[in-house]
């Protein structure tokens, strides 16, 4: 009688490890081996990104260096302070190669807020029509962040034109040290 029993008893015992075995180690590690291939897919991915974009860009180094010197050319833009002193010796450097004559310079009051701080400079020149409009853009083309506020011309005689212009420079405002 036990001999009858014991091979449907080893064969149960056997299929109920099989089942123990299938349900809890190879499922689970087939689960895992999915999760890595579809982790390895996506690196791949990304690889064949960041290699796109090598064969795009050439030297990645060279790319993020000019990026850099792009910023600090856009923090240059605004400088810290409004240093009218400077932007007037450029005004004045503007006009002799633009052949124009400064007649005036003025500085106005500086208004500032938390986000920018600006300055109005008030310029009169006598110069012809191509040389005013080369002194203009010399001086709006600069270094720095300047709009033309205001402009009036009358005719002077010949070809001579008499200008008034107002420039508006900004600067970063001072940050306070807490």
């Amino acid at each position: 009688m036990r001999e009858k029993f014991f091979l449907p008893l080893t064969l149960a015992i056997c299929a109920l490890i099989f089942v123990v075995w299938y349900q809890f180690f190879y499922e689970m590690t087939q689960r895992e081996i999915a999760g890595m291939e579809l982790e390895t897919r996506r690196l791949r991915e990304v690889e064949r990104e960041i290699s796109t974009l090598k064969a795009r860009h050439g030297d990645l180094t060279a790319f993020a260096e000019a990026k850099a010197l792009q910023l600090d050319d856009m923090r240059n833009f605004l400088p810290p302070t409004l240093s009218q002193d400077e932007f007037i010796s450029g005004l004045y450097r503007a006009a002799e190669s633009a052949r124009a004559q400064i007649i005036s310079v003025q500085a106005g009051n500086e208004t500032a807020d938390d986000k920018i701080a600006a300055q109005v400079i008030n310029v009169r020149l006598e110069a012809d029509y191509v040389a005013l409009l080369n002194f203009i853009r010399a001086t709006l083309d600069g270094e720095r962040l300047t709009v033309l506020e205001s402009f009036s011309a009358e005719s002077s005689g010949g070809n001579v034109i008499s200008c008034a212009l107002s420039f508006k420079i900004f600067a970063a405002p001072e940050v306070s040290s807490p």
